[in-house]
Parts: structure tokens; sequence; C-alpha cells
């Protein structure tokens, strides 16, 4: 059996992008193949990069994936929560968009 390759992550921000990129380092974890030597983010990235290493920290590589999927499963249901929705006529026209949803943060023209 081969040694693991080393590697360095830089993850991305971009709101919705952090989900994506869980799955992804949920499939890197698992895999084995690779050994994270370094991690680094921003914005969403910066969140997973601190929660890997929080769970690696507390339980090696299962922690990791445990702790991402506790942080995006969390946040998922959450969101429920949020204001910022869809308005009942956007859902009824299948918009998923926030443009007419009143507290979401976006300009008006």
């Amino acid at each position: 059996m081969t040694a693991p390759k080393r590697i360095n992550l830089a993850l991305q921000g971009g709101g919705s992008h952090g989900a994506y990129t869980w799955g992804v380092l949920d499939a890197l974890i698992e895999d084995g193949r690779l050994e994270i030597e370094a991690v680094s983010g921003t914005s969403a990235g910066a969140m997973n990069a601190a929660i890997l290493l929080q769970g690696w920290a507390t339980g090696a590589p299962a922690g990791a994936r445990a702790a991402l999927a506790a942080f995006w499963g969390d946040l998922g249901r959450l969101s429920t929560a949020s204001p910022i929705q869809r308005t009942p006529l956007d859902r009824l026209q299948g918009n998923w968009n926030l443009d007419d949803s009143p507290p979401a943060p976006c300009e008006r023209t």
C-alpha cells in the first residue's frame, strides 16, 4: 500500500459554496488516499477549515467528518427560522430568488 499523498487545501468562500465544499472534504477524508497537511480558507471556507481542524483534533478523520456534518446540518435546520425567506407568492410561482423578500438585503432598482 502506498503512503497517502500530502496536500494543502485553500478553501473558497461564497455562502452556499461552503456546503458544496463540505461534501468534497467529506469525500476526500473518507477516501484516505490524501493526507491534509495544511488548510486555509476565506469566509465559508474559513468556517469549514476551522470546523475540520477542530473535529480532527478531537476525533481524527472521523471527528472531522462528524463535526462538518453536524455544523452544516445545524445550519440547514436553523435557516428555516430565518426571516429571509421566499414570499408565499414566490413559492407558488416557483421563484427561487429573494428579490421580493422584504428582509433580504439586496439592491432594489
